[in-house]
């Protein structure tokens, strides 16, 4: 038997509760009575009740590529991020029991999966392998697989729609004035779908609205036709988003003031590796395991100063620099078809999960868990 774990209580996570132990051999272990944590979750599979050994895990919750919104025990609150899985594994806190994986009578361990369902955290490597690593049992081995794109539900006629949808980002420095502007940037920056197709030119325009700076994320109805098809429907209405998003970056410094904005940057520069945060780690340092300006999307301490616009505000009766910079994103969410959208083609979706209302039904599941394009497999 297979066990899902689903603690948030947003609409998508409460729709997941309703309809993904729909999947064949699964069992949904709810919050409540159960410590609504991974430490608790995992204790609550220990129960005399549940067959040993068990199957594998499914944890479905919000996720990004920098952290996991999910409790992993009651004192250390969501989201999960990399310092907190650390000392996780550290302390043993969501490590599997072993009993759990022993067969009847004894043996080797079983190797069993745990998914970690939620968007785009499978290009957060560094956190998933660190689940790895506090996961596995003692003695024993796992395997741990995490979606690498947006991973939506949809409602459609007779039950839910499962898909991933492909993420396409343009980080940058400054906002762009106008949409021409950054319908230019999108497509000089040579995007490709998944299977390495160029996203035509004219695509961009259908893809980003009028206003490329609205106050949160917007949906739009977007058609694909299915094969096979799901619950006698051939085409649905699902949606794709576009998003903009500013996450602001501060940094502070005690040093003198050089006087000049030029040697502020360098100071800056010269500073962030060997900085100390508010829980004493150098986050900055390259030879941090993972960096922050890594988790952001850059590649090194001089890509992360160079291509944000810092400011600084020196105070100098303290002697400290107070650097603040914006983290500036324009992402496309397109639904993964094959073959990819086209402009004024109905693409085509293989890749989804159809559950279906009907209490007695059974998921119809099309999403290959296997496919190293579509997940982070460890």
């Amino acid at each position: 038997m297979d066990f899902f774990f689903i603690p948030g209580d947003t609409p998508a996570e409460k729709a997941a509760r309703k309809y993904f132990p729909k999947r064949s051999g699964t069992k949904l272990i709810t919050p409540r009575p159960v410590k609504n944590h991974l430490e608790g979750f995992l204790a609550a599979l220990s129960d005399p009740s549940v067959t040993k050994p068990i199957g594998d895990i499914i944890v479905t919750a919000h996720g990004t590529s920098q952290h996991y919104s999910i409790a992993l025990k009651g004192s250390v609150p969501s989201p999960a991020d990399f310092e907190k899985v650390v000392t996780a594994d550290s302390n043993d806190t969501i490590r599997i029991d072993a009993a759990l994986v022993t067969p009847a009578g004894g043996g080797a361990l079983t190797t069993i999966t745990v998914r970690l369902t939620g968007c785009n955290i499978g290009q957060g490597r560094p956190l998933i392998e660190k689940f790895k690593s506090a996961m596995t049992p003692a003695g024993g081995a796992i395997h741990v697989i995490a979606p690498l794109h947006f991973d939506e539900v949809h409602s459609i006629k007779g039950g839910l729609l499962e898909y991933l949808a492909q993420k396409f980002t343009l980080r940058v420095k400054e906002r762009f004035k106008t949409k021409a502007l950054l319908l230019d940037a999108f497509d000089k920056a040579k995007l490709s779908y998944l299977d390495g197709t160029k996203i035509p030119t004219a695509a961009w325009k259908d893809w980003v609205p009028d206003d490329i700076h609205p106050s949160s994320h917007q949906q739009f109805d977007f058609f694909v036709d299915l094969d096979p098809p799901a619950n006698s429907q051939t085409n649905v209405k699902i949606h794709r988003e576009y998003r903009f998003d500013v996450t602001n970056v501060p940094f502070a410094t005690l040093a003198p003031d050089p006087g000049n904005d030029h040697d502020r940057i360098e100071l800056l520069r010269r500073n962030l590796p060997k900085a100390k945060t508010a829980t004493g780690l150098k986050l900055y340092d390259p030879s941090y395991p993972w960096p922050l300006w890594q988790r952001m999307g850059f590649t090194s301490v001089d890509d992360f100063v160079d291509n944000l616009a810092w400011k600084d505000k020196f105070d100098a009766k303290a002697g400290k620099h107070n650097f603040t910079a914006e983290l500036i994103e324009y992402t496309v969410m397109l639904p993964l078809t094959d073959p990819p959208a086209a402009v004024g083609k109905t693409p085509k979706m293989k890749f989804y999960n159809f559950y279906p209302d009907a209490a007695a039904g059974t998921a119809d599941m099309h999403i290959d868990e296997t496919n190293a394009q579509l997940y982070l497999i460890l």
